[in-house]
């Protein structure tokens, strides 16, 4: 049984403080639940950032403003630290280690200029020797609450048992911590087996934490019906009532994405409709895309208006606390 009820993700109205320069606009979506900050390092060494800014970054401010563009109260942003331990970068463990301290403090930063409107998210390298020490690390800390894993940013391969203990080991850490967590499992060659290997061998680890899987279990680059059918996988087991999946949310960043046909949009859309529109969260992977694309893009889903309301007002415990009463 789904232990999480409208109260707890529909929390209480909060007031929406404006982005710089911008007047506030009246708030049609809770919250954008995969958002991204990058420091000037990530942009020189990664890329896809924001132009306008000298040098290229993105900061909290520029998340503010498309938030605000798009009507959005809130956002949950992901440090981008998990990147420096990509293989293209060739970065020893040490400096891998390094700098993702400095891309978790950025964000940290970042975050708490705006605490009325942004939620951060720590991220790591889980295939790295220092993430274990990285997550303890922001034990307690007031701006990142959640912890933030990519497995194709980090090249993991849930076939191999010595990367899954690698994956179990840092997820574990996160829900000692009592971390809710958003992992982009999907996309390149994870399919409906990896995803039943995530639910039988990396899941119980989380044990009561939050799990949020990004672009509902999908990514790029696409293979053919793999979204569909990794998002069929959890289906199944949200069905069954299988426990592993209690504390289980989708984001729908990127979803459907472009290379996505009929045949898959329907296919999601049945998976969404079996698991439960009350586990889908709003997102657009900004600054990739952008709040108001991602909204667009959810149209294609053509999904019921009541159905549409729902994901309108689903706002995670982390990304919409809620207010304490008083008497």
């Amino acid at each position: 049984m789904l232990c999480i009820w409208p109260g707890a993700l529909l929390a209480g109205d909060l007031p929406a403080a404006p982005a710089p320069g911008d007047r506030p606009v009246a708030a049609h979506w809770r919250a954008d639940h995969h958002m991204h900050l990058a420091s000037v390092d990530v942009c020189e060494r990664v890329g896809d950032c924001l132009d306008a800014n000298e040098p290229p970054a993105v900061r909290a401010a520029d998340a503010l403003r498309a938030l605000q563009d798009a009507g959005v109260e809130r956002g949950v942003v992901f440090s981008s630290a998990y990147l420096y331990g990509m293989d293209s970068l060739a970065l020893a463990p040490d400096e891998v280690a390094r700098r993702t301290r400095l891309e978790n403090e950025f964000t940290r930063d970042e975050v708490a200029r705006y605490p009325a409107r942004l939620t951060g998210f720590l991220s790591v390298d889980p295939l790295q020797p220092g993430a274990v020490g990285e997550i303890r690390h922001w034990r307690g800390n007031a701006q990142l609450v959640g912890l933030k894993l990519h497995f194709t940013a980090a090249g993991v391969d849930l076939e191999r048992a010595a990367e899954r203990a690698c994956v179990v080991r840092v997820i574990g850490a996160a829900a000692s911590q009592g971390l809710p967590m958003a992992i982009h499992i999907g996309g390149g060659d994870f399919d409906a087996a990896d995803a039943e290997l995530f639910v039988r061998d990396i899941l119980p680890a989380a044990g009561d934490a939050w799990v949020q899987i990004a672009h509902a279990g999908g990514g790029l680059p696409l293979r053919d019906h793999n979204h569909a059918d990794v998002l069929g996988v959890f289906a199944r087991h949200i069905a069954a009532g299988d426990p592993l999946t209690r504390h289980l949310l989708f984001d729908l960043s990127f979803v459907p994405s472009e290379g996505e046909g009929a045949d898959d949009i329907e296919a999601l859309v049945a998976s969404m409709r079996q698991i439960g529109m009350l586990r889908f969260l709003f997102g657009s992977d900004y600054n990739v895309g952008t709040p108001t694309q991602a909204i667009a893009a959810l149209a294609r889903l053509e999904l019921t208006s009541r159905e549409m309301a729902t994901l309108r007002k689903n706002c995670a415990p982390w990304a919409c606390p809620v207010r304490a009463r008083t008497h």
